[in-house]
């Protein structure tokens, strides 16, 4: 650990608690402690944790409230994770036609935070988080993870994707002075063009980092472009991919271009980093002291260790809009031995979620999926969209409207959509949008919500079942 390293952990990050005020390198040092617990503590405080929260939801959120009160339930009725299934699952329907019962009577509102996503199922969705479960406990998960990676603060750094977006210009500031304390590089994966790969690559190089993050596809844009033309070749220490699902073919791809196998994260906007690879690359370690994680059948029943099904989670933390079995979306399965590392955390495996392509145009520019800002969508009578790039000169925006609107409403929300993101695709590709009644996952069950059928990295055209026809067919 170098001088640095040392002045980030215990001067400039403290400090930027004390500015923002948050706790978040207590939390991370509580983090690197009960990540070693034998799983009987490690499920103790899970259960403590799930207690208080429900009870704070029984008394507080006037949806839980009544939905108890309708099944006859009590807050001393659910004493583990176990008894949650008492408990029906929340979908982002209940979230979107109910926000207000979901919020809890007499939060402060300064410490809520508005928050919209794009929606891991391309359901855009807008809900309110708060400071200490997003700003404190959240990114003290995300730097444990870095951790497992063999990431430390102050380490030199390049980010490969979008920025988070804050609220204000004191927050936007805070941002901006804590990445610089961070030592990190950004890079717009809007900038990853044919003609700006090379100066990209060499300012990588130069900037001597030993470390790497991003989204899967933009590093793979990367990697790919110094295989195929053998240039400038880039190692680091470490990379760390998150915002989408990385594929068998990416990790291969990453691994030989940057020298070290990349390690995945899984998080949403919902709930940041609720799993991570350690060291061993065995499965995703869950964080089970802050979030509760279950894996059901189609009839909400918990499938059995090993066994594929939907993921629902339980963020203990969120006391501002509480979000109990929260349907994400995704699939996964709980993995029953134990992990080589020696961590005791339980996880998961056979994650398939989000996956998203660039889109191309004539001039070889890449637009990324995350210059959308398809959380955009979430303001709209919008229940679920897919965007699809058909070819070099069009991208067609498939939405599903809310409701039954008339004509005349249809007609409206199209100019509307079309305005919103006509100039975001540039002048030679032609947008437009249509309306449909279902966007289905994919085969696999993989939710792919931007791509190009003509991408010339790794074609991800969807299977025939999800192609744009009357039913269409998803960080």
């Amino acid at each position: 650990m170098t001088f640095y390293n040392t002045l980030a952990r215990h001067v400039l990050a403290p400090s930027m608690d004390l500015i923002r005020g948050t706790h978040t390198m207590r939390c991370l040092a509580e983090l690197e402690e009960s990540q070693w617990w034998p799983r009987e503590p490690i499920e103790e405080l899970q259960a403590e944790r799930l207690q208080r929260l429900i009870e704070h939801a029984y008394a507080r959120v006037p949806y839980y409230r009544a939905l108890m009160d309708e099944r006859g339930l009590r807050p001393c009725d659910i004493q583990s994770p176990t008894d949650l299934a008492r408990l029906p699952v929340l979908t982002k329907g209940v979230v979107r036609m109910r926000p207000a019962d979901l919020l809890a009577e007499g939060f402060p509102d300064s410490d809520l935070r508005l928050c919209t996503t794009s929606g891991s199922t391309g359901t855009p969705l807008t809900f309110y988080g708060t400071r200490e479960d997003q700003a404190s406990r959240g990114i003290a998960r995300s730097l444990r993870a870095c951790e497992w990676a063999g990431i430390r603060l102050g380490d030199r750094q390049a980010y490969v994707g979008r920025l988070h977006e804050d609220h204000g210009r004191r927050e936007q500031l805070l941002h901006h002075l804590g990445l610089r304390a961070r030592r990190v590089v950004h890079v717009d994966p809007n900038s990853l063009t044919n003609d700006a790969l090379p100066a990209i690559v060499q300012r990588l190089a130069r900037a001597h980092l030993q470390r790497l993050t991003g989204y899967p596809a933009s590093l793979n844009v990367i990697a790919s472009f110094i295989e195929q033309t053998s240039g400038q070749r880039l190692a680091f220490q470490s990379v760390v991919t998150g915002g989408e699902q990385l594929t068998d073919r990416e990790r291969h791809v990453l691994t030989r271009a940057f020298g070290t196998e990349p390690h995945s994260k899984y998080s949403t906007s919902e709930v940041f980093d609720i799993a991570s690879e350690c060291e061993a690359h065995s499965g995703f370690h869950i964080a089970a002291e802050d979030v509760v994680v279950e894996v059901l059948d189609d009839n909400s029943v918990p499938v059995a260790q090993g066994q594929q099904g939907r993921i629902v989670v339980t963020n203990l933390h969120n006391y501002g809009m509480p979000f109990i079995r929260y349907d994400i979306g995704d699939t996964g399965s709980l993995l029953d031995e134990k992990c080589p590392c020696g961590r005791e955390l339980p996880r998961l495996g056979g994650l398939i979620g989000r996956r998203n392509t660039h889109l191309h145009s004539r001039s070889g520019q890449r637009i990324s999926p995350a210059r959308l800002y398809l959380d955009r969508l979430a303001s709209l009578p919008v229940m679920q969209y897919q965007v699809v790039q058909e070819d070099l000169d069009t991208v067609i925006m498939h939405l599903v409207p809310a409701g039954v609107p008339s004509p005349e409403e249809l007609a409206a929300l199209r100019e509307k959509v079309r305005d919103m993101f006509a100039g975001d695709f540039g002048e030679t590709i032609r947008f437009d949008v249509q309306f449909t009644d279902r966007i289905a996952p994919g085969a696999a069950g993989e939710h792919t919500f931007v791509f190009s059928k003509i991408d010339p990295i790794e074609p991800t055209a969807p299977p025939e079942a999800d192609a744009p026809n009357s039913n269409l067919n998803t960080l």
